[in-house]
């Protein structure tokens, strides 16, 4: 993506609705799909192609929501914890440990992202907190408590789109430095096609 289309800092309704501290060199998207009717197997295959293990999702989840996930954390022996706790909706960072944990609990991310809730996870560690931040775009000038990311050292940052219809990275590993590297991560099935922004 130009580096014109988003900072470091919160933009309501744009590129990225939280914020990112740290250096980030690659940041592109993966569009033209719809995530609830995606290949089931793409994005598990790929965490595990990009040795991504454990995941820390860091996702804000409505109140109606929080009861089913849960149980299903429990179900699955998945541990999380709360950055946020309040009536409306929590933010919840949850280690996801394998594949297995993975595929029980992404669909429920899916959910989420697609009804445009905050979805995002890093690779490896937790990288997540909520701070204080000035907003941007449609909260232009409003201070406001933002998800905060630190890009790390060997860390990528994946957060589901707007209506889940991309996945934005923002990485510093050499596996998403170019196009011709990019594809190679993806599983054999997937035939992608470049589409440059303007």
């Amino acid at each position: 993506m130009p580096k014109r289309y988003y900072d470091s800092n919160p933009d309501a309704g744009g590129f990225f609705p939280f914020a990112f501290e740290g250096t980030a060199p690659y940041v592109f998207s993966i569009d033209g799909f719809y995530l609830p009717k995606c290949d089931e197997n793409f994005l598990p295959s790929w965490m595990v192609n990009i040795k991504a293990f454990p995941l820390y999702f860091c996702t804000e989840i409505p109140s109606y929501w929080i009861e089913e996930f849960d149980h299903t954390c429990k179900e699955f022996t998945i541990s999380y914890r709360y950055l946020t706790n309040k009536y409306e909706r929590s933010v919840i960072v949850t280690k996801i440990q394998n594949e297995k944990q993975f595929r029980e609990l992404f669909p429920f991310y899916i959910t989420l992202g697609s009804g445009n809730d905050l979805v995002l996870w890093s690779t490896n560690k937790d990288v997540f907190s909520v701070e204080q931040r000035e907003w941007k775009g449609n909260w232009k000038g409003k201070v406001a408590e933002a998800v905060v990311a630190k890009v790390e050292a060997d860390t990528s940052i994946f957060w589901i789109g707007y209506d889940g219809t991309s996945i934005a990275v923002i990485s510093n590993l050499p596996h998403f430095s170019t196009y011709e590297e990019i594809i190679k991560t993806f599983p054999e099935f997937i035939v992608p096609e470049l589409c440059e922004y303007e």
